[in-house]
């Protein structure tokens, strides 16, 4: 958003609620994937993003000016998915890619191929504990810089690299080993 945002932000503190709705439909859909990926249930992640952007808009006199709001509505978006997380069931990370195009005919083989391959991938992602999922869906899946996604984390940024290295590193061993022991 950039500049538009800051200008948006100080509407939005105004109480114009035009501003309100443009910030919300620029980052709901974001801040909803990363709330699945975190809670690992769609409505229970909808909940979440709906109080975050309760608490966000609540507490948007306390934002500093200036600052951007990703980091810091990502971090809201963040608590609000793990207090919920407790009452789900598990579930698996998503990603969209069907055996079958729209034309009813069956995918070329090599999609096949990329279709188990992310299988692999996503399994062993979900398998990682939280303190290593949470830093890689941030970096990776959403896209934030590590000195934001320790922002949003509230550690450190060697932390942050540290707990991307071991993540990384479980996720080669994870898909190594499903291959047979062959590498990567």
């Amino acid at each position: 958003m950039g500049l538009d945002e800051q200008r948006l932000i100080q509407q939005a503190k105004q109480g114009q609620t035009d501003a309100l709705e443009t910030i919300f439909r620029h980052h709901v859909d974001g801040a909803v994937r990363l709330a699945y990926l975190i809670t690992r249930n769609w409505a229970t992640a909808e909940d979440a993003v709906q109080e975050a952007f309760i608490q966000a808009f609540r507490s948007l006199d306390s934002f500093q000016d200036g600052r951007p709001f990703e980091p810091w509505f990502t971090r809201i978006v963040v608590n609000k998915a793990k207090r919920t997380k407790d009452r789900l069931d598990r579930g698996h990370l998503p990603y969209e890619q069907e055996e079958v195009n729209p034309h009813g005919t069956f995918i070329p083989e090599t999609q096949v191929i990329e279709k188990e391959s992310l299988d692999t991938l996503f399994t062993a992602i979900n398998e990682l504990d939280e303190n290593h999922r949470l830093p890689l869906i941030l970096k990776y899946l959403t896209g934030l810089s590590e000195v934001e996604t320790a922002q949003v984390l509230g550690i450190p940024v060697s932390t942050v690299k540290s707990r991307l290295y071991v993540a990384r590193q479980r996720l080669k061993q994870h898909i190594k080993d499903t291959e047979g022991g062959e590498g990567t």
